[in-house]
């Protein structure tokens, strides 16, 4: 029995905007709606520890091709999120309703997904092929966004922190909030960090970690730390809004 039966047509709805792109009036409607049904898939591919490569790169090539602005790239990035956050939980609850032991997929699901994914890697790549964004005034230098990552400095915020367990993320109920000045954080306790070619050290309640800073290229800054050198004690840190 499938239990993720929304898989299919998350793969038709993805198809039949691949094909209808250039009639579409809102090709930012529909490359919003792909992006929200392509964390949906990333999120079940996650739980069953099926590869969602090759599903973000055809997202991340399509998104590259719309030329968006960073405002709208950001926008993107915040629905994926929660659209992978929502559907995450969703995938968690039929698991526990069915029985399912740490994130193992019935021998149809993963069917499913194996059968389903090339046929959404076509679509989104389609879309890309059929993209044809809006025209839009070239913007004045001055209104260039600047590089996304500093050399010497991670984006300020708050890094919400998940573990990867049995194919699907977790909540670590750990919050970093990066301040400026290279200060930092967690709960009522705070430390320093440095940032050096994308290497992170610490003090303070975090001084037993390693971590590396990387900004995503859906425009996602996201810290990764393992602790006391041991990569099956680590944990994914994007930042929020």
């Amino acid at each position: 029995m499938n239990v993720f039966p929304r898989i299919i047509p998350l793969a038709c709805g993805l198809a039949m905007a691949g094909a209808s792109l250039a009639a579409d009036p809102d090709p930012l409607g529909m490359l919003e709606s792909a992006n929200t049904q392509t964390a949906q898939v990333q999120a079940a591919l996650d739980f069953c520890k099926r590869d969602a490569g090759p599903v973000v790169r055809a997202l991340d090539g399509l998104i590259g091709a719309a030329g968006l602005s960073s405002s709208q790239r950001d926008k993107l990035r915040r629905a994926y999120e929660q659209a992978m956050r929502d559907e995450s939980a969703r995938i968690a609850g039929i698991a526990n309703q069915k029985g399912f032991s740490q994130g193992a997929c019935p021998a149809a699901t993963l069917d499913t997904l194996d059968k389903q994914v090339p046929v959404i890697v076509k679509s989104l790549d389609d879309m890309r092929r059929g993209w044809r964004p809006a025209p839009v005034q070239a913007p004045a230098p001055a209104q260039s966004a600047p590089p996304p990552a500093q050399a010497a400095d991670i984006a300020p915020g708050k890094y919400t922190c998940y573990t990867f367990d049995a194919g699907q993320l977790n909540y670590a109920y750990t919050d970093v909030v990066v301040q400026k000045s290279g200060q930092y954080a967690v709960g009522a306790k705070g430390g320093s960090y440095q940032l050096k070619d994308g290497r992170v050290s610490f003090t303070g309640p975090l001084s037993n970690a390693s971590g590396r800073y990387a900004v995503k290229q859906t425009g996602v800054p996201q810290l990764d730390l393992v602790f006391n050198g041991d990569n099956r004690a680590s944990m994914t840190c994007p930042r929020g809004r």
